[in-house]
């Protein structure tokens, strides 16, 4: 009986750890952290979390309900480009895109802070690119890119769609 109570004890311990990445868990990017990168970022309901029990080393980018001031997608993927340069030195594998902690979307740590290191913050061509770059790299849930990959002149006018399906399922 003894044992039973004691496995019973630790499976419980374990699904209360890692209950999901952003249902718990320390802030790595504050709301207030968020802000002072940038002015802009003012009132906008996002941060960035680890789960407490950690072994695959993810992240969480989770956009929560405005309560401060509305914010819209292009604010969305400015935190997103400046968590990703903020993140650059961190360990992690990957980082999940979460609507108010359900995850949603991923992107691995690579290509992440590649979209950190070019990001910069003024350059509005560059910044331009890498909003619709954006979906290119981000997968499902079940490991497979989340948007096709676009060929041809009409390309940048698809990106620009699935950055705008992308970034409307984020503030659902």
């Amino acid at each position: 009986m003894l044992a039973i109570i004691a496995v019973l004890a630790i499976v419980a311990t374990h699904a209360f750890l890692s209950m999901g990445v952003v249902k718990g868990g320390r802030k790595i990017i504050s709301r207030v952290e968020l802000k002072n990168l940038d002015p802009a970022n003012n009132g906008i309901n996002i941060e960035v979390t680890q789960p407490w029990f950690n072994p695959k080393k993810e992240l969480a980018f989770n956009v929560k309900e405005p309560d401060e001031r509305n914010f819209d997608r292009f604010d969305v993927t400015r935190c997103l480009l400046q968590c990703a340069q903020e993140l650059e030195t961190r360990d992690f594998d990957r980082i999940y895109l979460c609507n108010k902690g359900d995850r949603l979307y991923y992107i691995n740590a690579g290509d992440f802070k590649q979209l950190g290191e070019q990001y910069k913050t003024g350059e509005t061509l560059n910044t331009l690119s890498l909003y619709v770059k954006l979906p290119q790299v981000t997968y499902t849930l079940n490991d497979s890119l989340a948007f096709p990959q676009h060929e041809g002149l009409l390309s940048s006018v698809s990106d620009a769609q699935d950055w705008n399906t992308m970034m409307s399922n984020l503030l659902r």
